[in-house]
């Protein structure tokens, strides 16, 4: 290796990577170099930051200022589509106007003023006013000599209204509603009981009413403003402030159509008999004659099921005062409206074609409000595919005869709804949709875990409930109406915990709907916890409700005039609501008609010891003119047999009427271990509709003595069968009856504790609950079980001891 030549070629390389001597890169630098060298730098970044920020300010600026001009555009566009609609509407109008003169012979209209002319109403040369004259008159009042663009004869008719001209009539009061009609003073309100003819006395009535009503809203103003603060600030206080308020709103258009003397006979009569009746003190006949003029005696759009309950004078008062279940209420467009004091929850998607705020309530949106917040870009709405309306719902909103029903066309139970429920009435759990195959609605743990969760961000009974409470001058009680083998169970026994905390002592009837047990078609599986939810609900609903009563959806006893599509929910929803609507019916007879049995004594006749909470819920029904004729058929043969009663039994409950129907929950047993005995009843409470044959027995309302204790309560209204119940089920008398007689009834009975130990018996040998779970749940549903244990019995577990 030649090493020479190495070590040059070496040297040579690092010759030629060594810096010269004039470069200005160095080995070393100062600190004040590196600080002149980062300064550099940062202002280099910084004029590109600034650079970048300009050219997007520039392009923001530039897309703001293109978007404006799209919206000016189309406001301008929007704004010539409205006027040529007012224009083309106006001349539509005119049109009509003149036609309709030219047929009764009237003179046709004058010509119309041209756009601009807005100088007024021409003024008769004699009461003209110099224009010298005219501005020291207008000084004298304080008032401006002239205003922008204002024309002589626009400030001549600007000073006549000030001055208050006889030919102008222009004089606004200083009342809660201004007005230019000439109020007349209070010994001069007294509106005739008839319409006068002529003119001058039917301008005067006009001035009568609208000094009475400003008399009225001014002395109701004055009483709400001699309250304390107290009373001010509470929320009765606010809400009465609040229905002033409201009156007076909806007295203005009243106002208007007096002052321009344009109001119908059809109105003005009624509006006349109003303020006569008021003012003569008869406000119950005020508040008939106010119903109706607001609503008439239709039935739709009140939307009332009982439809019939609903009279009006001359009408005959009804037995049954609907203001126990329906609240009166004020719609957005003053007009009066009744809805049902109910709460109703449901899943999401379940309430189907039905809208939360309906067509009393929905109020118009103001299409020029612009809605486009602080930020510059327009929201993006996300809407779900509304569920079209029914047929039936469509034909009732228009006014129309509604096409029937099938079992086809029902969807949902909304589908067959003839009321308008109040918007607060309707809430939704979105939490959990309906028919939801992930995450069912069926587990009674997930439906107490979704109200402990939804009453622990928000107070449900103050929130949902209380505003209906406040509105009861008497409540007589609660009635809760859900499903009991699904997580609805779960549901109604978190709000039953609820109530108790806030109303102990108030009397709460529940209603458990559901299979209770399942259909030898349901799965076995799902089955079993329809059981197990049907028992967890029984256990709990019936410790905390007053009176609880199962209802199967396939009853135990069905006649043979009864034909139920088991599998159509409309069809079991009709037969329930029937004898569900029947039974409480005395809770809602007038105490001057005879004889109304509030929810607590009701109660108190089948309940004598007050823990047998269970009731059995029982109905039969006939066609009135069958029932009618058999009865007295009936009667004839006795006075001909010379006998005075046709019932002598010598057991305790035998002279009690059966039922054609059982509603009570299915027989879990497969046969009966005492197929001779005879339930002992301990109590009952019958509603009667209709001339039913019965047998008195001894007084219904004696609670002593022999016998179990009888209450019964009879009314002559019968069951209308309007066209959204499915007459279909029922083959009675000659199958066109549109009211049916209904006798029905609440028994506590030795029945319950068959039914409630043979549940105890299928949970003991289930596994789906826990060991502690089930051991408790056994114990209880046994506890409950002995106290429909006739006499001593031992109480045990079976009836196979003996």
């Amino acid at each position: 290796m030649d090493f020479a030549k190495l070590m040059s070629t070496q040297i040579n390389k690092a010759k030629q990577s060594a810096p010269s001597a004039d470069s200005t890169s160095k080995k070393f630098l100062s600190r004040k170099e590196l600080e002149a060298q980062r300064e550099a730098q940062y202002r280099a970044e910084q004029k590109a930051a600034e650079k970048a920020r300009l050219e997007k300010l520039a392009q923001k600026r530039k897309a703001d200022e293109e978007e404006a001009e799209r919206e000016a555009e189309r406001r301008e566009k929007r704004r010539k589509l409205e006027g040529e609609t007012r224009r083309r509407r106006e001349e539509e109008a005119e049109e009509e106007e003149r036609k309709r003169r030219k047929r009764l012979g009237l003179p046709d209209l004058p010509p119309k003023k041209a756009e601009g002319d807005d100088e007024g109403t021409p003024i008769p040369e004699e009461e003209d006013i110099q224009d010298e004259e005219l501005v020291a008159k207008l000084r004298a009042l304080d008032e401006p000599v002239m205003l922008f663009g204002e024309t002589h004869k626009q400030r001549l008719k600007r000073y006549k209204k000030r001055v208050g001209a006889d030919n102008l009539k222009a004089i606004l009061t200083d009342g809660p509603i201004p007005t230019t009609l000439q109020l007349v003073p209070e010994k001069d309100m007294k509106v005739p009981t008839s319409l006068p003819k002529d003119k001058t006395a039917r301008e005067f009535l006009f001035r009568q009413l609208a000094s009475y009503f400003t008399m009225v809203l001014q002395e109701w103003d004055a009483t709400l403003a001699r309250r304390t603060a107290d009373v001010k600030n509470s929320y009765p206080g606010k809400q009465a402030y609040s229905a002033m308020v409201q009156a007076r709103e909806n007295l203005r258009p009243l106002f208007k159509k007096l002052e321009q003397f344009d109001l119908p006979d059809s109105i003005l009569e009624p509006v006349v008999e109003i303020v006569h009746a008021a003012q003569e003190r008869r406000y119950v006949d005020a508040n008939d004659g106010y119903l109706r003029l607001s609503i008439g005696k239709a039935a739709w759009p009140i939307g009332v099921t009982m439809e019939s309950y609903f009279t009006y004078p001359p009408e005959a008062e009804s037995p049954v005062n609907h203001d126990v279940h329906f609240r009166a209420g004020i719609a957005p467009d003053g007009s009066d409206t009744f809805t049902p004091r109910a709460l109703i929850y449901d899943l999401k998607g379940a309430f189907g074609g039905m809208r939360k705020v309906n067509a009393l309530y929905e109020a118009e949106e103001d299409a020029n409000v612009d809605r486009s917040g602080v930020w510059p870009s327009k929201p993006i709405v996300h809407r779900s595919t509304m569920i079209p309306q029914s047929p039936y719902q469509t034909h009732l909103d228009a006014g129309l005869d509604p096409p029937p029903l099938t079992t086809s066309t029902v969807r949902y139970w909304s589908d067959y709804s003839r009321v308008f429920y109040h918007p607060r009435s309707l809430i939704q759990l979105s939490e959990f949709d309906v028919n939801d195959s992930l995450m069912p609605f069926e587990n009674w743990q997930i439906g107490m875990e979704l109200f402990e969760k939804l009453e622990s961000d928000d107070d449900m009974v103050d929130r949902d409930l209380r505003p209906f409470v406040e509105e009861c001058d008497g409540m007589q009680g609660l009635q809760i109406i859900t499903g009991v083998d699904d997580a609805w169970g779960g549901w109604a026994s978190g709000w039953l915990e609820r109530l108790r905390d806030e109303y102990g002592k108030l009397s709460i009837w529940t209603w458990g709907l559901g299979d209770q047990g399942g259909s030898m078609k349901t799965p076995r599986e799902k089955r079993l916890k329809q059981i197990e939810n049907s028992s967890r609900s029984l256990h709990a609903l019936a410790e905390l409700s007053s009176v609880y009563i199962p209802i199967s959806n396939t009853p135990i006893k069905i006649p043979s005039y009864l034909v139920l599509d088991g599998t159509s929910q409309w069809h079991v929803a009709a037969l329930q609501s029937l004898a569900l609507e029947s039974m409480t019916m005395s809770s809602r007879l007038r105490s001057a008609i005879g004889g109304r049995g509030t929810l607590q004594g009701l109660e108190e006749t089948f309940n004598s010891t007050g823990k047998r909470r269970i009731a059995k819920l029982e109905v039969s029904i006939a066609d009135p003119d069958v029932l009618s004729e058999k009865a007295s058929a009936e009667i004839a043969r006795a006075e001909k047999a010379g006998s005075t009663t046709s019932h002598q039994t010598s057991e305790a409950g035998e002279h009690l009427a059966n039922f054609d129907i059982d509603t009570f929950t299915k027989n879990y047993r497969i046969g009966a271990s005492h197929p001779s005995k005879r339930d002992h009843i301990f109590g009952r409470a019958e509603a009667v509709r209709g001339e039913w044959n019965l047998s008195e027995g001894r007084n219904p309302h004696d609670r002593i003595g022999e016998g179990p204790t009888v209450q019964r309560f009879a009314a002559p209204l019968l069951f209308p069968l309007l066209d959204s119940f499915p007459s279909s089920i029922l083959d009675i008398g000659s199958g066109d009856a549109h009211k049916i007689a209904v006798h029905s009834g609440l028994t506590t009975s030795t029945a319950v504790a068959e039914q409630v130990r043979a549940v105890e018996q299928i949970v003991r040998r289930m596994h789906m609950v826990g060991i502690d779970e089930r051991e408790a749940l056994c114990n209880g549903l046994q506890t409950m079980a002995e106290e429909y244990d006739e006499g001593w019995d031992s109480g045990s577990d079976s009836d196979d001891d003996d």
